[in-house]
């Protein structure tokens, strides 16, 4: 029997009907996949719950970091005073102390001279107050007597390379007290030898050679 041919017209029809399943399906995936897609959205919305709050506490922390950098700027920036300088330290500075009559009797004085010399390379400030180098009188391991005993003004200095102040301090051959007494209400020492030395209050690294001295 002879196969019936197909007209041309039904051909056509078919490849538009196939056309057109295919874009259905092709649509039917994609539909399929943005419903997946938007799932898996909102699972990882809700998981993340947990790292927004971590997120947060990682800002926080953060901003807490800086907040101690600029404190620590501030802290920095304050040791620089209204001339620009810092502060000085041991690598900056040597005290010097010596007394040209190392003895007296009981009930006597002795003077000493003190001198801050700067060593260094820039310019620093120090207090050259009796507060602020501070005279101690020892006997072995007892403190006998300290030029801050009492409240001290500050005597701001600037100094800078080549530098040096002189002062001169006088121990009346007395005990400090715990409280603040002046020099002619305190307990004069016994006859004995003694050591003077001169120390920076701000830092104790920068001390002085000792100077013996005796009370007769």
């Amino acid at each position: 029997m002879a196969k019936r041919r197909m007209s041309e017209k039904k051909r056509r029809m078919y490849r538009r009907r196939r056309i057109a399943a295919a874009l259905l399906a092709v649509l039917f995936l994609l539909v399929c996949a943005g419903l997946v897609w938007g799932v898996g959205a909102g699972i990882r919305a809700l998981r993340g719950g947990d790292g927004g709050q971590g997120a947060s506490t990682s800002a926080q922390q953060t901003t807490k970091t800086k907040s101690r950098d600029k404190d620590k700027q501030k802290k920095d920036a304050g040791k620089k005073r209204s001339s620009g300088a810092p502060d000085c330290d041991k690598g900056d500075l040597a005290l010097e102390l010596a007394a040209p009559d190392p003895s007296t009797g009981v009930g006597g004085s002795i003077d000493f001279t003190v001198t801050i010399r700067h060593k260094g390379t820039g310019s620093c400030l120090v207090d050259g107050s009796d507060g602020g180098r501070v005279l101690v009188i020892t006997s072995g391991q007892d403190t006998v007597w300290r030029s801050d005993a009492c409240p001290v003004g500050a005597r701001t200095l600037l100094m800078a390379t080549g530098d040096k102040d002189v002062q001169t301090i006088t121990w009346h051959a007395d005990r400090s007290q715990e409280s603040c007494q002046p020099d002619q209400k305190l307990p004069r020492v016994k006859a004995g030898s003694y050591q003077a030395k001169l120390v920076l209050k701000a830092d104790s690294n920068v001390v002085s050679q000792p100077v013996p001295v005796m009370v007769q």
